[in-house]
This record gives structure tokens, sequence and C-alpha cells, in this order.
């Protein structure tokens, strides 16, 4: 029998010198070139046959159709670098490699969109990407999996170019090789070494103004014995803006006596100097150091925030997840919640919403309860649990935003609203 297998992403910070910065950005951008040629070389394709098809052509004597698939467009980009791309050899053809798959994941992404079997949100036709573009580079090679890390685990290996022109790259081959990190890779390194990981992609972008990389890693699945579960049951866990959470079950450590987890709201600590370098921004020249050097600072602050609150998240939902053996969660509608409303109870609360990171939190609890054996279990997003009586199970027709505490007028129990809804998504998790 197959083991069963999962891919997670382990990402680690990096710390480049300003010549291997230099060189990650040349990266991206031959990515982002190559991406960029894949798509308008399917657009010129599409608009050709368009105009064969509206020119009454026959479909003999029209064009071929040009295979979205990188088997197909890779070869094409082989044989045309050399006119398009001369400076190519001064980038690693993986980066090249890295951009016309992206451009025929985005071109897969539209064309199973349009036919109705991808899920989500319609994917538009892939537009080009700019300067301004997310900058990240993906390397696949696996022929060695410890060629990807030094001997004293603190430094990345990077791929340089094999036939490079550039002067420069020769005479700095062995200090532009490795990438130093801010952390250990000492974990990551045994386990690839050992054979239990398998890496299968290292990708490297520029996030929250920073470098980091991130290892794509096959793991194998072990099985948790069921004597080896941790405290609970089930828990109910009802999320908000006043309270980030609140469990029907406290956790000493997590939350207090009530069950409230406390709602750090990490961006409106910062909002002060977010809103001063804005406006640094709107006032300096474009282009300019100034500009550059302020914009560094934004990133880098957005970054921290992002972060901080990542961190936050895997704190409690490491907790949740390995002290109960069920979790109940409501299928909140986030992108309908953050759209403006009329009404004044709840205009404003959009920023708040976005802050608490709602599906960040189920993102993390499922994937964690799946590798400790447990489970999560996610109710209608119409179940009343805040309108109806944890109780006597009577539900009320109308409740405001600004009703924080419920009242039962059946049988007299006042409870505050989050602890009502969630000892109500407990008991619904239960019956499930």
């Amino acid at each position: 029998m197959d083991q069963p297998y999962r891919t997670r992403a382990v990402v680690v910070p990096l710390d480049p010198t300003p010549a291997q910065a230099q060189l990650l950005r040349s990266y991206c951008g031959a990515s982002r070139f190559a991406y960029n040629w894949a798509i308008a070389r399917v657009k010129e394709n599409l608009e050709t046959r368009s105009l064969e098809r509206t020119s009454g052509i026959n479909e003999a004597d029209r064009t071929k159709s040009l295979n979205w698939s990188p088997f197909t467009l890779t070869p094409l980009w082989n044989a045309e670098k050399d006119e398009v791309a001369p400076w190519h050899r001064d980038v690693t053809m993986h980066a090249f490699r890295c951009g016309v798959t992206n451009a025929s994941v985005a071109l897969k992404n539209f064309s199973q969109s349009k036919s109705g079997a991808r899920q989500g949100r319609p994917a538009g036709f892939p537009t080009f990407k700019n300067r301004h573009s997310k900058q990240s580079v993906t390397f696949t090679e696996t022929r060695t999996q410890a060629g990807w890390f030094a001997e004293d685990s603190r430094h990345v290996r990077l791929i340089l170019p094999r036939y490079a022109t550039d002067p420069r790259i020769a005479r700095r081959r062995e200090q532009l090789q490795w990438l130093h990190t801010t952390e250990s890779l000492r974990r990551l390194k045994k386990k690839v070494a050992g054979g239990e990981w398998t890496v299968q992609a290292v990708t490297i972008s520029y996030n929250g103004g920073r470098w980091q990389a991130s290892f794509s890693v096959r793991q194998l699945v072990i099985a948790v014995p069921a004597d080896t579960r941790l405290l609970g049951p089930l828990v109910g866990v009802d999320l908000g803006v006043k309270h980030l959470a609140t469990l029907s079950v406290p956790v000493a450590g997590v939350s207090d006596m009530n069950g409230h987890v406390a709602n750090p709201r990490h961006l409106d600590a910062e909002l002060e100097r977010l809103a001063k370098l804005n406006r640094q921004l709107a006032r300096c020249d474009k282009g300019s150091k100034n500009c550059s050097k302020i914009l560094k600072r934004h990133q880098l602050l957005c970054g921290r925030v992002t972060r901080t609150r990542d961190l936050y998240l895997h704190r409690l939902t490491t907790t949740l997840s390995g002290s109960f053996e069920t979790v109940v969660l409501e299928d909140l509608n986030v992108a309908g919640m953050v759209k403006k409303k009329t009404n004044n109870t709840t205009k404003g609360l959009s920023r708040s919403i976005l802050d608490a990171g709602f599906y960040e939190l189920r993102r993390q609890l499922t994937y964690k309860a799946e590798d400790r054996g447990h489970r999560v279990v996610v109710i209608d997003r119409f179940y009343p649990s805040s309108k109806r009586c944890s109780h006597c199970g009577e539900t009320r027709a109308k409740l405001a935003l600004g009703d924080r505490v419920f009242e039962c007028s059946t049988c007299g129990v006042s409870l505050e609203r989050d602890v009502n809804a969630a000892r109500n998504i407990h008991r619904e998790g239960l019956r499930l």
C-alpha cells in the first residue's frame, strides 16, 4: 500500500548581500520577461486564428492552435531566446523556465474557469506583468537534495548561470553562490538528508520589504495513534472583532475564564506610523532616492504587521489543534462582511475584519488538525448562532450588531453575545 504524502512550505528569511540582491532582481525580471513573452505568443496566436475565422478561411488552412502546456511553450522559448533575449546567458535558465511555467498555469486556470471545471472566482485571461509586480523566481532542480544547504545550515544555494558573459559573475562566483539565512536550517537539512522530506521546489521572493526562500517539501504522513490524542473532544469557536475568538471551553493561557481570546489589532497599532509614511510617499518625487527609501520603510512596516499577525495566529491554532480532537467553526462570508453597508453600525468594520485574519486562522487550523489526526468541522454560514438561545433553543427574529448581550424572552437567560454563539456552535458541532 502506498504511503500517504503531503506537500508543505517551509519559509525562511534571507539576508543577501547587495550583489546577491541585484542578481535576484535580475532573475525575477527574467522570469517576468519570459512570462510576458509566453502570454504575448498565445495572444498573437488567438488573434491570428480569430482573424482567419472571420475572413472565412477553412479550418485546414488556418494557423495551428498553440498548445498552452509548458512542454510546448518551453521549446519555443529556447528557439527564440537568442533573438528576443540576447542577454539570457547572464541569467540562469531556471528563471526563464519559471516564467514560462507560470504563464502556462495562468492560462490553464483561465481555460478551466471558462469551462466551469475550476471552482472559486472566475479567472480572466492573464495580463502582462510590470516591474511593480511581485518579484519571485522558482528553482525546480531536484537532482541533489542535500546540495541546497551549506555545511553550517545557515546558507541556501543560489543557482548561478552556467555560461555567464558578465565578468563580475565569473569573478565573484563563490561569493554569490550561498545566500545567508537569518534562521537555522538544521531541522530541514536533517529531514531532507534522512529521506523523510523531499525538496520539490525552492521559491525566492521579495515580500514585506525583505527576501525569503520558500521550500516546497513532500512529507510522509504518519498516522497519530488514538491513545496519544490530547485533552477535550470538541470545542466551538466563534470568531469576531471585539474578541478574536470566543471558545466554548476555556483554555488556560489562551483565553480568559469566559473563553475570550484577545484581538491584538496589529494593524491598528501601526496606523499612525503608516499614515505618516503614506503622506511622505505622496509628497516625494516619484523615482527619486528618497522615494525609494520611504517605500522600503513602508514595505518593512507592512511586512512586520503581517508577520506579527501570523505568529499570533500560529500560537493560537497550534494550541487549539493539539488540545481538542474536533474544532468547530462557522463558514463566514468574509468577502461579504468587508463590503461597506449603509447601516452605521457596520460601516468602518472592513479594516478590522481583514486585520483579524479569519481565513488564515481557519487555514492554519485545518492543516494542523490533519497533521495530528484531528478534524475541523465547519457549520453552515446561515446557522443562527448569535440569534439562538443556547439554553432553550429559542431563535430571535432580529439581533442588532450593537447588542452585545443576548437576552432570551422565553427562558429569561442573559448571556454575552459571543459566549452564547460559541455554545451554539459547540452544540451544532456535536449534532453534525
